[in-house]
């Protein structure tokens, strides 16, 4: 698996604008439209005085982000989006990828035959998420007016905080706010990695239940690496799936336990899934891990 970042860091030229209006401005992607127009001296700083009331404007309007940047298309291509803040549709080269209504989630779409090789535009319509939330309370009111908060929040799946609390503005963001990239895959990929431990008499078991997303014949085999905190030991093991599912398992004598702050000593053990095909990794996912008890669940 090839990953090729779509930030502003990889030399991927973003701009941004109202929509409905024809200038283009410069933008930092991750970021947001509050940050990219502080930035450009478009809106007074948000934290001064009462200059969050002279910028609610902004969350009031819809805004359409642009990247300009080169691709080499092969295998199989996918545009990924780890957060896009929050109402917003996609488009690729002019066609539409699809839309998304949760800041929190990743959305995945599938650009063979979109892509191409060589420069490539991909625009990103963000709707008022202020609009939408006001749209939805008035056909059935499930928040009263406060003044704290943005009536009709709870309509939309964006952080309630942005909307206003005791101890915050109302400054709902807009914009890219996590990575944006392709992935380029040969065989398979990850489609499903879902970690579990069990604890029993001194020893816990790791697992790994793994599901693939496949688009040959080729056999494909599952491999779990755990390393210890201080990296001094590693086990591991592997197996053939059957179909496109197959679950592996370590298990680890004296594990060294995770505890709550306070309590302990928090050690993480790095933990990683791999996806081969003759050989070949197709996919890999790495995740820190803290083997815990149901106990110290509870402690803090």
């Amino acid at each position: 698996m090839k990953s090729q970042s779509l930030s502003s860091a990889s030399q991927v030229v973003w701009t941004f604008r109202q929509a409905g209006t024809d200038e283009w401005m410069p933008a930092t992607v991750p970021g947001g439209v509050h940050t990219d127009l502080l930035a450009l001296g478009r809106i007074p700083d948000p934290f001064v005085a009462d200059n969050e009331l002279k910028v609610q404007w902004v969350a009031e309007a819809d805004w359409e982000y642009r990247g300009v940047f080169e691709a080499s298309p092969g295998g199989r291509m996918f545009l990924v989006a780890d957060g896009l803040d929050t109402l917003a549709e996609v488009y690729l080269n002019g066609q539409r990828l699809g839309e998304t209504e949760n800041m929190f989630r990743t959305y995945r779409w599938p650009v063979d035959g979109i892509l191409r090789s060589g420069q490539n535009e991909l625009r990103i319509l963000f709707r008022s998420a202020v609009k939408y939330c006001l749209k939805r309370n008035a056909e059935k009111p499930l928040t009263p007016k406060t003044g704290m908060s943005l009536e009709g929040s709870v309509f939309v799946r964006k952080a309630p905080c942005h909307f206003g609390w005791d101890w915050g503005p109302k400054l709902p963001p807009i914009g890219i706010w996590r990575d944006l990239r392709l992935e380029q895959y040969a065989s398979a990929r990850l489609e499903d990695v879902h970690l579990r431990q069990q604890h029993r008499n001194g020893t816990v078991t790791l697992s790994a239940a793994v599901r693939a997303e496949r688009w040959d014949n080729v056999p494909l085999v599952a491999h779990l690496k755990v390393t210890t905190p201080n990296g001094r030991r590693t086990y591991e093991t592997h197996l053939p799936l059957e179909g496109n599912q197959g679950q592996l398992a370590v298990r680890i004598r004296n594990p060294q336990l995770w505890w709550p702050n306070g309590y302990g000593e928090q050690p993480l053990y790095d933990v990683e899934v791999s996806l081969e095909a003759e050989g070949t990794v197709q996919d890999r996912k790495q995740v820190k891990m803290g083997a815990k008890t149901p106990a110290h669940r509870y402690l803090a």
